[in-house]
């Protein structure tokens, strides 16, 4: 199993209890998931919409290529070789470019921050070590950080507990209006919907390990024995022996009336609620729902719309974020350089530039200067010498000049 960007297995690792959901530690052992899966403790591992939501948005900045330049901002030049390349190929010994920034993302959307532990060797960085903000304490003395006190997973953590300077942690987070020091995470704001989804799902799995049967009440005038009692639960349990098996006839006697319960209204519903859950799952994340599921709204041009909507909206101001939090990473190797996304090599946003080339050729044949075509339709271009000149089609003429 691959858990936090480290593979793990089942026979060979012990499990450190107190790092783990129950639901992972009793993967890791190798023990029925039933009893583990009943409580939602964690809602990544239990919510198929949270792990996807979470996991879509880390998969498409992580797949979006960081390059590195030098230079003035429009005339720079690009870093194909050298230190920069050979340690954001692997950030840690078990951890590879797409991993380290996958879990950038991750961490951001279940914690709401992110830290990172730069391990140098002399005056060069050597790796970054990445750590679970939940077992992370800030220290506060006279309103100032003083510190970070690491709890740590015993033997099992990547690094032993442990005390960090404030200038030893490479610390991120997203706004939280409620506490200066800390991040606060999408997550937080999705557990109630999460928690919603869970019961939906787990109600539609009593359901139907039952058969689709709500079960049986067996209403009699008499008092019965135990003797009784046990022969009609006998009798009711060989009549449903497993899920997908056919029930079998049942017989009683004594005046026993059997009623069977039916589903209401409300309960006939769960499924088109689990769909709102669903929504505000996506909406807390930030991800459109046409992404990461089939819907009923699922066609061509809307999921074009959806994901060019995604790339510009989310994806973009997420990926300016993580540039900023990564100038202190890159010029920690290389003082001169700057990394950056390349967002514009993505096809839908290739596509997306194209149709603003069509309608900036448009506003050149009116006779609009390309410089200001350029900054108005943001089409990359550098500013060319002629570009604040306006031009047009020579056979054109100014009204009442034509003799």
């Amino acid at each position: 199993m691959n858990l936090f960007g480290f593979n793990i297995s089942r026979a060979t690792q012990p499990v450190a209890k107190k790092s783990l959901s129950p639901f992972a530690a009793a993967w890791l052992r190798g023990d029925d998931l039933d009893n583990a899966g009943a409580v939602l403790s964690n809602a990544y591992e239990q919510v198929v919409w949270v792990y996807r939501a979470i996991n879509v948005l880390a998969e498409q900045v992580a797949n979006i290529p960081f390059l590195f330049s030098s230079g003035e901002r429009g005339r720079e030049n690009l870093i194909t070789s050298g230190p920069l390349l050979d340690f954001y190929s692997h950030p840690h010994p078990h951890i590879n470019r797409f991993q380290y920034w996958e879990l950038r993302v991750i961490w951001l959307m279940l914690r709401g921050e992110c830290f990172r532990i730069p391990i140098f060797e002399g005056r060069k960085l050597k790796r970054i070590l990445m750590l679970d903000p939940a077992q992370i304490q800030h220290l506060v003395r006279d309103h100032e950080l003083v510190g970070w006190r690491y709890s740590g997973s015993g033997l099992q953590g990547p690094v032993e507990s442990q005390l960090f300077l404030p200038e030893e942690v490479w610390f991120e987070k997203l706004p939280n209006p409620f506490n200066f020091w800390r991040g606060m995470p999408p997550l937080q704001v999705a557990a109630l919907s999460a928690r919603t989804d869970f019961a939906a799902a787990s109600f539609m799995r009593g359901l139907m390990e039952n058969n689709a049967d709500l079960g049986i009440i067996v209403h009699t005038e008499q008092q019965l024995t135990d003797e009784q009692q046990e022969q009609i639960l006998a009798s009711l349990r060989d009549r449903k022996r497993k899920a997908g098996t056919a029930d079998q006839p049942l017989l009683l006697s004594s005046g026993a009336e059997v009623t069977k319960p039916a589903l209401s209204s409300a309960d006939l519903q769960f499924l088109e609620n689990r769909k709102f859950s669903r929504s505000e799952i996506c909406a807390a994340f930030g991800v459109p729902e046409e992404i990461i599921t089939t819907t009923d709204k699922a066609k061509y041009d809307v999921m074009a719309g959806a994901r060019l909507n995604f790339l510009e909206n989310r994806v973009a101001p997420l990926c300016a974020r993580l540039e900023a939090e990564e100038e202190v990473t890159v010029r920690a190797i290389e003082p001169g350089a700057v990394g950056w996304f390349d967002i514009d090599s993505v096809p839908l946003m290739q596509e997306a530039r194209r149709i603003r080339l069509t309608a900036a050729k448009t506003g050149f044949d009116m006779g609009i200067p390309f410089n200001e075509l350029n900054r108005i339709f943001d089409l990359g271009f550098k500013s060319l010498p002629w570009g604040n000149t306006g031009f047009l089609p020579s056979k054109l003429t100014k009204a009442g000049e034509i003799k």
